[in-house]
């Protein structure tokens, strides 16, 4: 992608202008909210393309407005979630790093973006803050083997 688009596109993510999702994410104290999407995330993601079309259906279904749904994910970081709308709307990883790349990791397979897997499995061992949560974590999505095999 161009450095324009590039910029146009984190622009529209980052005002939220024309989005039609509000994505309410965190838990507790730490809910963050984003504005998004539906036709970039769908076409990042077949979790987001089933969410989105499934929600769709039942409004017209049910004669209701589907214009801009809210979407609650407690179980995703804030920080985490920022991370992959970046990356899903321009490959920018920039905000990646040892203090989130297990909670980026987490998001990336629950939403099933799997160019985002590998970026945050390249993570620096010695940049994460918690060597024993990230094999804890690597282990549930059966990453162990890639973990132990990282130099």
């Amino acid at each position: 992608m161009s450095k324009a688009a590039t910029k146009w596109v984190m622009m529209m993510l980052s005002s939220g202008k024309y989005s039609d999702v509000k994505f309410l994410v965190g838990d507790g104290d730490e809910k963050e909210v984003f504005l998004a999407h539906q036709m970039v995330l769908m076409n990042s993601s077949d979790v987001f393309e089933a969410m989105f079309s499934f929600d769709s259906n039942n409004a017209k279904a049910a004669n209701v407005s589907a214009n801009c749904p809210v979407v609650e994910i407690p179980d995703v970081e804030a920080a985490a979630f920022k991370v992959m709308l970046n990356f899903i709307y321009a490959d920018d990883l920039s905000e990646l790093n040892g203090d989130n790349a297990m909670a980026v990791l987490y998001a990336a397979k629950k939403y099933i973006i799997p160019g985002l897997v590998d970026p945050c499995l390249q993570v620096p061992i010695s940049e994460l803050r918690n060597v024993f949560f990230a094999y804890a974590q690597t282990r549930l999505f059966y990453l162990e083997v890639e973990a132990l095999n990282y130099k």
